[in-house]
This record gives C-alpha cells, structure tokens and sequence, in this order.
C-alpha cells in the first residue's frame, strides 16, 4: 500500500472576538510539509496562534510524515491553489477537541498511513 500525498482541513469559528481556528492535517515529505505549512501561514496572515498537535513519521513508509497542527487566524478564507496542487480536502476528524488525549484515534490512523 502507498501512502497518498494529501492536505486535510477544517475550519470553525467566533464572531466575538472574529477567530478562525484552522486545524490541518498534512501527509507528505518532510521538506514539503514545510513549504506547505508556511504558504498557509502566509494565506491566514495574521496568525494568532499556531498549536502543534502531532508529527511523526508514518509506519513503514521511510520519508512520508503527517502533521496535524492548528492555525488560529482573523482571516476567514485560504486560497488552496496557491498552496498545495495535490489533494486538499475538508475533514469533519478535524473537528477541535478539549485535549491532545481526544486526537488518539486519528493520530493512530496517520500513524498507518489510514487517513
């Protein structure tokens, strides 16, 4: 089984004060992980908060990595083409949880490469 290059998202949001709480998941080469997380942090410019929430390398496929990570940002809208040309894709497992012990299951399915 090979492992599908691909970027995940979701979005929610407050109105008061405006936040968007941007959650990704990013399956990838390591140095392209790193081109993509920059250019969705220059398309939600100005970021308030970034939380990292899990990055490992994923079982039996040496050099494929996920990273699942939150932005937090006033803009409300990203621009996917100008950030990755490969599959993008929203993704209700994205959802925000209470604490990183919430994210077991789809960390262990990134883990695999299941996602």
């Amino acid at each position: 089984m090979s492992v599908e290059r691909k970027l995940l998202w979701y979005k929610s949001s407050s109105s008061i004060p405006e936040r968007h709480y941007w959650t990704f998941l990013l399956i990838n080469e390591n140095r392209e992980i790193k081109q993509i997380r920059q250019k969705l942090k220059d398309q939600l410019e100005p970021i308030v908060a970034e939380k990292s929430i899990d990055r490992q390398e994923i079982l039996g496929h040496p050099g494929f990595f996920y990273d699942i990570f939150t932005l937090e940002s006033t803009s409300p809208k990203i621009d996917f083409s100008k950030v990755y040309e490969g599959k993008v894709k929203w993704d209700r497992r994205l959802q925000p949880r209470e604490t990183n012990v919430n994210w077991s299951d789809l960390i262990d399915q990134a883990r695999h490469g299941y996602v």
